[in-house]
């Protein structure tokens, strides 16, 4: 056996294990994946693709090995062309990879916020989020007050809130003062009565600049998956937490799901970008040695 079958033989079956990868990764990821609905749509999609690219590749690793040992031109040339399919399979793989991979923030975002408007409405976007939220341990898009624009105005026994109902409301970390220093009228001083004037807007910090802070002074009612188990729970018949209650932080996951499922799906299309560059260079090596392997003797 020469130098070249070896080499022929060793292309065949790395392409053969990466595709068997590619079929288990691809098959993994819409299993796991699909009962969070179109969050992951693309790369639910981009796994599907996946599935004919691996049944190509395996086809290619196969018939070439089949055509290395029996020597055989047409199953050469049949592993050839299913070697040149799976390539230019996996480079387009590679490239909606990629894409995916920079829009992946802004599609899960918009599709979170979708759900989040229609949380109390339809129980499809229900049954998501609360999914979502209970599996990452997180709450909201960015962060917990985006569940004010959803609306739910929960009230449980005990509270002071003051509730927040739209996104809007959210204060600033600036302040602007519209009080006049009231020495200056006073002593009647021209120069005092000057620089009173001129701090008259100046724009000050508040008194407290924390997120305990916002916390108190601000409820935002949450859905039940955004918070612990020691929570304090409305008393209504949609259970919901309401972020500060008895004048103290209510236990919640402060943080937003976006950049979380960001990083997974980020995770799922580098992953398929990762295996793709493989089988792109495996699959193109492996065509001229199909060719080869049934039209010349090998050994």
């Amino acid at each position: 056996m020469t130098s070249l079958s070896i080499v022929a033989i060793v292309v065949m079956a790395l392409l053969l294990a990466f595709s068997l990868i590619h079929l288990g990764v691809s098959i993994g990821i819409i299993a796991q994946f699909r009962k969070y609905g179109n969050f992951f749509r693309p790369q639910i999609g981009l796994a599907g693709f996946n599935l004919v690219i691996s049944f190509f590749g395996l086809a290619a690793g196969g018939l070439g090995l089949a055509a290395i040992m029996t020597k055989k031109k047409s199953l050469g040339i049949i592993a050839a062309v299913a070697a040149a399919i799976t390539g230019i399979f996996a480079l387009a793989s590679l490239v909606s990879a990629l894409v995916i991979n920079a829009k992946s923030l802004s599609y899960v975002s918009s599709r979170f916020h979708e759900h989040l408007i229609n949380y109390k409405t339809i129980e499809d976007s229900r049954i998501k989020i609360d999914l979502i939220q209970s599996h990452y341990t997180c709450c909201g898009i960015d962060t917990w007050l985006d569940w004010s624009m959803a609306d739910l105005n929960g009230t449980s026994p005990m509270i002071t809130t003051t509730n927040m109902n739209t996104a809007t409301t959210v204060p600033t970390t600036l302040q602007v003062s519209d009080t006049t220093d009231n020495s200056a009228t006073t002593n009647g001083n021209p120069e005092t009565s000057t620089a009173s004037n001129s701090r008259r807007k100046r724009q000050v910090m508040p008194p407290h600049n924390s997120i305990e802070y916002l916390v108190i002074t601000y409820g935002v009612t949450l859905p039940m998956t955004c918070c612990s188990s020691d929570a304090i729970f409305t008393n209504t018949l949609e259970l919901y937490c309401i972020s500060n209650a008895n004048n103290t932080v209510n236990s919640f996951y402060p943080i937003g799901c976006a950049k979380q499922l960001d990083i997974v799906a980020g995770n799922q299309a580098m992953g398929f970008g990762v295996i793709n560059s493989f089988i792109i260079v495996l699959a193109f090596v492996a065509i001229p040695l199909a060719l080869l392997a049934g039209s010349a003797p090998m050994d």
